[in-house]
């Protein structure tokens, strides 16, 4: 599987395109990130402490290197020009306009904060970490 996604991603670097879709998984050539893309993505809610626990344990496409993304990486996948109230690249599959989780806290309440993506707006908010959230995870390539 590991050879198969090398291979995928030689080409998807030889034609230079941005996201490519491969299972469970979108891979970002230009930022060299792999985005976690399956159902979990909609049905997991959690905590942030808990965010990060998921994507410390997540087993994905036979990578265990997972963890929860920073907020300028998910600006590297949000797309504002979508009209359809889901602001993220069309190569993803599964999302909600919803709340997900950054790996980002904030000093705020004494560092009890932390920022999500909001996808309806495409945009970072902070709110408490014992809120619950959606969680996508990501690994870098490089």
């Amino acid at each position: 599987m590991k050879i198969f996604t090398l291979l995928l991603l030689l080409i998807s670097l030889l034609f230079s395109s941005k996201l490519t879709k491969s299972g469970n998984y979108v891979i970002d050539d230009k930022n060299k990130l792999m985005w976690q893309d399956n159902m979990d993505n909609v049905k997991v809610i959690v905590t942030y402490e808990t965010a990060k626990d998921y994507c410390g344990k997540l087993v994905l496409g036979g990578f265990r290197n997972w963890r929860v993304p920073t907020v300028d990486e998910y600006k590297s996948i949000i797309d504002k020009t979508r009209k359809d109230e889901i602001m993220i690249n069309r190569k993803f599959k599964y999302i909600l306009p919803e709340g997900y989780w950054t790996a980002d806290d904030t000093w705020r309440n004494f560092g009890l904060w932390a920022y999500y993506i909001y996808f309806k707006s495409g945009t970072a908010y902070y709110e408490n970490r014992t809120y619950p959230k959606l969680v996508r995870c990501v690994r870098s390539l490089k």
